[in-house]
């Protein structure tokens, strides 16, 4: 009975699972084609999409392709253009160096024709001195008495109050007649009959210029170079020293002196102990200078000595002297090359690290460099409002830092001329400059504080107080310390990482003006204003500064 049932149940299983499948069967969903005719249909769509993007993809790349055709053919256009142009300009720039060469020639045949007929009278050499000894201080650019500014040729022929100052070839041109009737110069001695008659002659031979010589240049740069009177014997009274520099040997100091640079001897000093007692000798003396001598420094090699001298309100002069090497000899033959001359005094020199090029900072707002092989001024720059007093190169000889009486310092990039940075939180003169690195820079005021600042930003680090006058002079010594010398008399000595006092040396000495460090560490000279110098063992701490008087 059992085995009935099973059977049965059995069958009835399978007769379920049939019908199970015959449902499934009917189940199916009756829109499939349907369904694959939309899926046909949107592969194709998407196929013929596919196909569009293909087609729009070829034609953009060949409109780029077309595009940078155009665009090369373009750029070779330019560059043809360019290059013509190029050409154009160098062939207009040799026409006109043929045309100036050709009036140069000819201006200097006209020279040279009249000279020879006694009928020239020579604006350089005889004029514009006798202009400026008797003319300038009233009439220049700060105080142009009439209008008239005759600082220099071209100055001479614009319109004042009452019109241009000379007529070419017109006798009675109003320079003429001033200097005629004794009106001019207004608060001088009037001018001899022979200076009238030279004026006069001069004008009337039609007022030329010089061959060769720049219409627009100040007068003292094309005029001769004054021959300075010889410097005394000995010195009725003592100097200031203004200026001092050690030669790299430590052998040489060279100090300001009146119309001369003085040589002293440092060899004994330099090889004896620290209780050295012997003064150094005068070795040499370098005349035919300005009046006062500002700014010294020697090359590296101390073959040459650069100077920065000048008569005040009168003339400047910066000038390279051949002193040769230690011990060659005496310095009276040395050789003396005026590189420029300005209206007021040159205040500060610095050589680059290679010797090749001079930075030379004037009383006339400039600083000038100079090639020193060929003596030509490179550049000219006015940044300051007032004196330049002070310029220090960078120690990786990139960048030059100025100091100023405007209150100012200013950071100067030599490769590109640009201006980059201006501190100005002394508030007064700035008077001594120099760099810790090449991205630090200590600068020292007539406010009587050093302060240390980034030369990128100019942004103030530290800064050193408590000094009693105006500072004179900033040395970095090799070891991280900082030579300070102030009007005080004193050197006081800084660590540079932090600012602190680490020394204070009395000179013995007047007020300091002036202060150099030998190229080894182991010396400082500093200048007084009674005349003396000091120097100072800085490997001695007990020595005393043995002191003389800077005069022959």
């Amino acid at each position: 009975m059992r085995q009935a049932c099973t059977a049965g149940g059995m069958l009835l299983l399978a007769a379920v699972a049939s019908g199970g499948v015959r449902a499934a069967e009917a189940s199916e969903p009756a829109d499939l084609p349907s369904t694959v005719e939309r899926l046909d249909a949107e592969r194709a769509a998407l196929q013929a999409a596919q196909q569009t993007t293909s087609e729009q993809a070829a034609a953009i790349r060949r409109e780029a392709s077309e595009l940078e055709r155009r665009r090369q053919e373009l750029l070779r256009a330019l560059d043809a253009e360019a290059a013509a142009l190029a050409a154009r300009e160098q062939q207009n720039a040799e026409a006109a160096a043929e045309q100036e060469s050709g009036l140069a020639a000819r201006a200097a045949e006209i020279e040279a024709i009249l000279r020879a007929g006694g009928r020239w009278v020579s604006f350089a050499d005889q004029i514009a001195p006798l202009l400026r000894a008797r003319c300038v201080a009233c009439h220049s650019s700060r105080e142009p008495g009439g209008g008239h500014v005759l600082t220099s040729y071209a100055g001479l022929f614009s319109a004042g109050a009452n019109g241009p100052a000379v007529l070419p070839g017109d006798e009675a041109s109003l320079l003429c007649e001033v200097v005629a009737d004794g009106s001019m110069p207004q608060d001088g001695e009037p001018l001899s009959e022979e200076e009238v008659d030279l004026i006069r002659r001069w004008v009337a031979l039609g007022a030329r210029l010089d061959a060769g010589a720049d219409a627009t240049a100040a007068l003292v740069r094309i005029m001769p170079r004054p021959v300075q009177p010889e410097p005394p014997a000995t010195y009725p009274a003592a100097m200031p020293v203004s200026a001092v520099a050690f030669d790299p040997t430590a052998m040489r100091l060279a100090s300001s002196g009146y119309h001369e640079v003085l040589l002293w001897d440092l060899r004994t000093v330099a090889d004896g102990g620290a209780g050295q007692t012997a003064l150094p000798q005068l070795l040499g003396r370098i005349p035919n200078l300005p009046e006062r001598v500002q700014g010294l420094a020697f090359s590296a090699d101390g073959q040459r000595l650069a100077v920065a001298a000048g008569t005040p309100g009168l003339i400047g002069e910066a000038a390279i002297v051949a002193v040769g090497s230690a011990g060659e000899g005496a310095a009276a033959a040395a050789q003396l090359t005026s590189l420029g001359r300005a209206d007021d005094a040159f205040l500060s020199v610095a050589f680059s690290a290679d010797a090749e090029r001079l930075i030379a900072a004037a009383a006339d707002q400039s600083v000038r460099l100079y090639d020193t092989a060929s003596g030509v001024q490179q550049s000219e720059r006015t940044d300051h409002a007032d004196w330049v007093q002070a310029v220090a190169l960078s120690p990786d000889g990139t960048r030059l830092v100025t100091a100023s009486r405007d209150a100012t310092a200013k950071v100067i990039d030599l490769a590109s001329g640009t201006l980059q940075t201006t501190f100005s939180e002394h508030g007064e003169p700035v008077t001594a400059v120099c760099w810790l690195d090449n991205e630090l820079v200590a600068t020292g005021g007539a406010d009587g504080e050093v302060r240390f600042w980034k030369a990128d930003s100019g942004e103030e680090v530290r800064s050193i107080k408590g000094f009693a006058e105006s500072i004179e002079g900033l040395c970095l010594l090799a070891d991280g310390r900082l030579a300070v010398a102030d009007r005080s008399g004193t050197v006081r000595l800084h660590a540079v990482a932090d600012g602190k006092r680490l020394r204070t040396i009395p000179t013995g000495g007047g007020a300091a003006t002036s202060l150099a460090v030998s190229a080894d560490g182991r010396l400082l000279a500093v200048g007084s204003l009674d005349g003396s110098i000091s120097l100072i063992r800085l490997d001695a701490d007990a020595a005393e500064p043995l002191r003389w008087l800077a005069a022959p």
